[in-house]
């Protein structure tokens, strides 16, 4: 991720539309019994997530 993002507001912003992105795949790929592919996606959202908050 890029550093200082916490001091760039459109950085926040678009950081925040990834983890919704991600969030609205995972219930697209569940609703559809695509439940491999959720699964790695809310693998991927859940990394990010973490990531995130260690930062």
């Amino acid at each position: 991720m890029i550093e200082n993002a916490s001091t760039d507001p459109d950085i926040l912003n678009f950081e925040e539309n990834i983890a919704n992105i991600l969030d609205r795949a995972v219930k697209l790929f569940r609703r559809t019994n695509l439940n491999e592919l959720a699964e790695k996606w809310d693998r991927i959202l859940k990394t990010y997530d973490s990531k995130k908050r260690n930062q």
